[in-house]
């Protein structure tokens, strides 16, 4: 028997989704090169990575993609029509990636265990970040110069620089940059479930749902307001939008918290506590249910973004000019004269969660109102 072993959807395990024989089929789509995206870090970053995508697509159409990443990461790429492979870095998964020979690898972290991981890995070109034999983080090609050099100047990572985030990360992998979106796919099967929740959170008692990210990384505390602020915003959307509902989004580090949100408009059945320990897909479902969200730079705004939402992001600790909206969203800094400061704790007196007024949120939300959701009720 003639086998096609060039073909994306010959695997050598099992017959394809077409299940035909190789000869003359018409669906044979041979792969000119292989490259590897290395993206384990941060959740929301490895979903703000998946923006390479379709630069990658431009330049290599005919490309097979496999991305390496970690457990805990892999719902955030399930589903995503570019990726051709996810292989799991924390698991025996990884032994798979050493025996494969890329035409390309992205190597898009700037860390120990990525950068020696994209050190063994056998590929022809190589760019991005790696790490010498030293433990030392080295660039791999001329065009990671700019993006390595943002990370080791303060002044240049808080001040000068303007350009996003995702537009550093095309050009470090030399790929042209035309503000491609973030790739976050939903089946057909989860957009029916997006919709099924809706109706079970509201039915037909509101036009829509705020969206409230409320929590963030257990890393960087500083980058969620206090359970007080949280009250005294809710209480002031649903004063001025009666209508529409707010939806408390979050994770499992933002159980309680969100507990004593609602435990505050206990009567309120249009203050809705949204489950936190069902996993992250089933997260970005809940998400999905929201007609525009508030969130810090957190994953939960990276997730807003990926699913198109109207978004206002709020910025203290980190740099407000790095998050691209893509048009759809405000961006608030805090009135603080220390932001950004990337610091995991803080002695300030006046913290920057705190310095995001009510009444900036309130207008932000107009705005989005006006420009994205009202037009559409």
């Amino acid at each position: 028997m003639a086998y096609k072993f060039d073909c994306r959807l010959f695997s050598g395990y099992k017959p394809c989704v077409h299940k035909r024989d190789c000869a003359g089929c018409p669906h044979h789509d041979p792969v000119k090169e292989r490259i590897c995206i290395l993206s384990l870090e941060a959740m929301g970053a490895v979903l703000r990575t998946t923006c390479l995508l379709p630069a990658i697509k431009r330049r290599y159409p005919n490309s097979h993609i496999t991305w390496i990443t970690l457990k805990n990461t892999k719902a955030l790429l399930d589903n995503n029509p570019y990726i051709d492979r996810i292989l799991l870095a924390d698991t025996a998964a990884i032994n798979t990636a050493w025996h494969l020979q890329f035409d390309l690898l992205l190597a898009v972290d700037k860390s120990l265990e990525a950068g020696a991981i994209a050190q063994r890995l056998q590929a022809k070109e190589k760019r991005g970040f790696g790490l010498d034999a030293n433990g030392v983080i080295v660039p791999l090609n001329p065009e990671a110069a700019y993006q390595y050099d943002v990370g080791l100047n303060d002044e240049l990572k808080f001040f000068i620089n303007q350009k996003t985030e995702t537009q550093q990360i095309t050009e470090t992998m030399a790929l042209d940059w035309q503000r491609d979106p973030y790739i976050l796919q939903l089946s057909a099967a989860e957009e029916e479930e997006t919709r099924r929740r809706l109706k079970i959170l509201i039915g037909g008692k509101a036009k829509g749902i705020i969206g409230y990210n409320t929590g963030c990384s257990l890393l960087f505390p500083y980058k969620k307001f206090t359970v007080e602020r949280s009250i005294e915003l809710i209480r002031a959307w649903r004063q001025a939008y009666p209508e529409f509902a707010v939806a408390l989004l979050g994770g499992p580090e933002d159980t309680d918290r969100q507990r004593l949100m609602k435990e505050a408009f206990i009567n309120d059945s249009l203050v809705l506590n949204t489950p936190t320990t069902e996993g992250l897909r089933s997260g970005v479902l809940w998400m999905n249910t929201a007609d525009m969200v508030l969130s810090a730079c957190s994953l939960g705004l990276h997730i807003a973004i990926g699913l198109k939402k109207p978004s206002i992001a709020w910025f203290g600790v980190s740099c407000i000019q790095e998050i691209d909206l893509y048009d759809r969203g405000v961006k608030l800094q805090s009135d603080v004269s220390c932001s950004p400061c990337w610091k995991k704790s803080c002695d300030k007196p006046v913290k920057c969660y705190d310095q995001v007024s009510v009444e900036r949120i309130l207008a932000a939300t107009a705005e989005l109102m006006n420009q994205h959701i009202l037009p559409k009720s």
